[in-house]
C-alpha cells in the first residue's frame, strides 16, 4: 500500500532542510541520510517560540492546521510533526544520536530507503498506518499504541484493599488558631475533575464530598458497598463511544478496561491525596511531595501507596513569591495520565486519557491575586460581596503562616521519571 501522506512529508521536510532557514534543522551526514531537528522544551528559560517552534509551525501551516491570526499552539504544532514522523515509514528516529540534555537539544532521524521499507519492519508499519483512513495527523503510530495495550494486558496484579489507610491525612496542628468556621473543610475539599481523550475535553465534574471521590469507568461495580454514594462521590470516565475516530475509540476502550477499579482522590487543607487501585499504570504531575521546589516533575504512581500529589503549603509559598514578583504563578492543577508515560507536559493533553484535577479554592486564590479588583471571576466559583473577600484574605494569611507538618509514614514517595 502507498502512504502518500508520508511521501509528502518526506519531500516537504527535505526541502525545508535544504532551505537552511530553520535554526537547528540540518543534515547530520554528508550522504544526507540523517538529519537533526531542534527539540527545545517550551519550559526552558531561553525558549523562543519564533525560532524554536518555527519548523513545527511551518508544518502546521503546510497541513492547513494553522494560519496567521489563529491562536499560537507551539506544543500542538510539535506534537503534530512528531506524530507524523513516527507514523511515516520514511523516517526512523536514531535515539542514540539524539541530544536532548544540552542547551540546544535536537533529535536525529534517519531517512529509510524505499528498498528497506519493502523488506523490513517499516513496511508493516506503513500498512498499519495507511489501513486506518480515519487517523488524523495527531494520532501516533498504531503499532506503538498496540504495544501499550499488550503491555497492559501482560500485567497480572492481585487486588488491593479498597479503602484509605487510617491516619492517611493530616489536619492543621492542634495549636493552630482555627480558621473561619466552615471555610477550610468545605473550600479545600472542592475539586474540578476534567477528562481529556486525545487532547479533546470530554467531561468536567465538580467534587464536593469531604471524603473525596473514586474515579473509575461507568461499568465498575463497588465491592461490598465500601464506596456507596453516601461514603464517597463517584466520578466516571466518559464512555469511549463519544470519541470521533474509530482507531482512537477502539484503543481507548481497551485502556478503560484496565482502569476498572480506578483511583481514589481526596482533597483537604493539606492538599490532594491519591491511591491507585487500577491495573493500568498512572503517571502524575503537580505540586506534590517530589520534584523541584515549586515546579512539577512527572512521576509514576505506585500501586496501593497513598501519595500526596498536591501540597497546599507549597502552592501558597509559591503564590506569595508570585505576589512579590519573584516567581511565575503556581499551577493549582494536577495532571493524571493513564496507561502512557508522561514526559513532556506541553503535550500532555494529546495522550489517550488525561485527567486534570483543579483545586478550586487554590484556583480562586490565584485568580484573586491576578485580579485584585472586586473581585474574582472563575468559571466554577464566584464571590462578589466584600465580606467574602475579606474572609478569603484572612484565610490566605492564616494559611501562609502555617507550617506544614512532617510527612506521615503512610506516604510513599515516587521516583521521578527519567526521559
Amino acid at each position: 500500500m502507498s502512504n502518500s501522506g508520508g511521501r509528502r512529508l518526506k519531500q516537504w521536510l527535505m526541502e525545508q532542510i535544504d532551505s537552511a532557514q530553520y535554526s537547528g534543522l540540518q543534515w547530520e551526514d554528508e550522504s544526507r541520510t540523517l538529519f537533526r531537528i531542534p527539540w527545545k522544551h517550551a519550559g526552558k528559560q531561553d525558549y523562543n517560540q519564533e525560532i524554536d517552534a518555527s519548523i513545527f509551525k511551518a508544518w502546521a501551516v503546510f497541513k492547513g492546521k494553522f494560519k496567521e491570526g489563529d491562536k499560537a499552539e507551539p506544543a500542538t504544532w510539535k506534537t503534530r510533526l512528531r506524530c507524523a514522523l513516527n507514523k511515516s515509514p520514511d523516517f526512523e528516529e536514531v535515539t542514540e544520536r539524539s541530544q536532548l540534555d544540552i542547551s540546544e537539544p535536537y533529535k536525529v532521524y534517519r531517512i529509510v530507503p524505499e528498498e528497506e521499507q519493502k523488506l523490513g519492519k517499516s513496511s508493516i508499519m506503513a500498512m498499519a498506518a495507511s489501513s486506518s483512513g480515519e487517523m488524523t495527523d495527531m494520532d501516533c503510530s498504531p503499532a506503538a499504541i498496540e504495544e501499550l495495550i499488550k503491555e497492559e494486558d501482560g500485567c497480572s496484579i492481585p487486588p488491593s484493599p479498597e479503602y484509605w489507610p487510617q491516619g492517611s491525612f493530616t489536619a492543621f496542628p492542634q495549636h493552630q488558631d482555627p480558621l473561619p468556621s466552615g471555610a477550610v473543610g468545605s473550600a479545600f475539599s472542592q475539586m474540578m475533575i476534567s477528562f481529556y481523550y486525545g487532547g479533546k475535553l470530554m467531561h468536567t465534574q465538580m467534587v464536593t464530598h469531604p471524603e473525596g471521590c473514586r474515579i473509575s469507568p461507568q461499568q465498575h461495580l463497588g465491592r461490598g458497598g465500601l464506596y456507596s454514594s453516601d461514603t464517597m462521590q463517584s466520578v466516571h470516565f466518559p464512555p469511549a463511544e463519544f470519541i470521533e475516530y474509530d482507531r482512537q475509540r477502539h484503543v481507548t476502550r481497551k485502556l478503560l478496561g484496565h482502569l476498572e477499579r480506578g483511583v481514589l482522590v481526596r482533597a483537604n487543607q493539606e492538599g490532594i491525596f491519591i491511591k491507585r487501585l487500577c491495573q493500568s499504570r498512572v503517571f502524575w504531575s503537580g505540586l506534590g511531595e517530589v520534584g523541584s521546589q515549586y515546579g512539577p516533575v512527572p512521576c509514576k504512581l505506585e500501586r496501593d501507596a497513598v501519595v500526596k500529589i498536591f501540597d497546599t503549603g507549597r502552592f501558597l509559598q509559591a503564590l506569595q513569591l508570585y505576589q512579590e514578583g519573584q516567581f511565575p504563578p503556581p499551577d493549582p492543577t494536577v495532571i493524571l495520565c493513564f496507561g502512557e508515560e508522561l514526559h513532556d507536559l506541553n503535550n500532555a493533553k494529546s495522550k489517550l486519557i488525561i485527567v486534570q484535577i483543579t483545586v478550586v479554592h487554590c484556583q480562586h486564590l490565584l485568580d484573586t491575586m491576578r485580579r485584585p479588583q472586586p473581585f474574582c471571576s472563575n468559571s466554577n466559583v464566584e464571590i462578589h460581596d466584600s465580606a467574602a473577600t475579606d474572609q478569603m484574605a484572612r484565610i490566605y494569611q492564616d494559611l501562609c503562616s502555617y507550617s506544614s507538618p512532617q510527612r506521615q509514614t503512610c506516604y510513599r514517595e515516587n521516583m521521578p521519571i527519567t526521559a
